[in-house]
């Protein structure tokens, strides 16, 4: 049988490599009696949060360039949250410049670690209704366009690969799911 590993298993925490968005660290850890090995992981200090903003049975996505997978792809609005900030005031901040809508309601869909194997990051979502456009931030440059889509539609782009992100992915099936219900 193994061993159940608890925070007295873990030594020699350090961090390797550290920059404002999230830092490296390894941690040498007993698994076995007379075993110990070193994992590695990326610490994020705060959570992202995600928004799936709806109305009249339809999605808000926007649609932006993402340098690391190399594609321009639709996602639900999204965005880190600022140190002190509180989660559901950066979703609406988030929201806010993204898309340049405010919610007059909004409830949170789900939390998840999405790869809790090498980090411990930290996504919360939000369903936001009762949306009025109040206008997009003038120096934004992040979001190419934005685009009101069915579920349905939705589901289309999910099912191309014209959105591959967790971040999106899940909150959205989720929403799709409990609709069906």
């Amino acid at each position: 049988m193994k061993k159940e590993l608890t925070a007295a298993d873990m030594h020699d925490a350090e961090v390797l490599v550290k920059n404002p968005w999230f830092s490296v660290r390894k941690v040498s850890i007993d698994v076995a009696e007379q075993q110990r090995r070193d994992f590695y992981s990326i610490h994020h200090p705060r959570p992202a949060v995600g928004i799936v903003a709806m109305q009249q049975d339809k999605v808000l996505l926007i649609r932006h360039y993402r340098y690391l997978i190399d594609k321009v792809v639709w996602a639900i609005p999204s965005g880190g949250v600022d140190v002190g900030e509180d989660p559901e005031v950066a979703a609406l901040r988030e929201l806010r410049e993204e898309t340049g809508y405010q919610a007059g309601q909004i409830r949170e869909i789900i939390r998840f670690n999405p790869s809790y194997g090498s980090s411990d990051q930290l996504f919360i979502t939000w369903l936001a209704t009762n949306l009025e456009f109040v206008g997009m931030e003038e120096d934004q440059d992040e979001v190419m366009e934005t685009g009101w889509f069915t579920l349905s539609q939705t589901e289309d782009l999910i099912a191309q690969g014209e959105m591959p992100d967790g971040l999106s992915l899940v909150p959205l099936l989720h929403v799709m799911k409990s609709r069906r219900e």
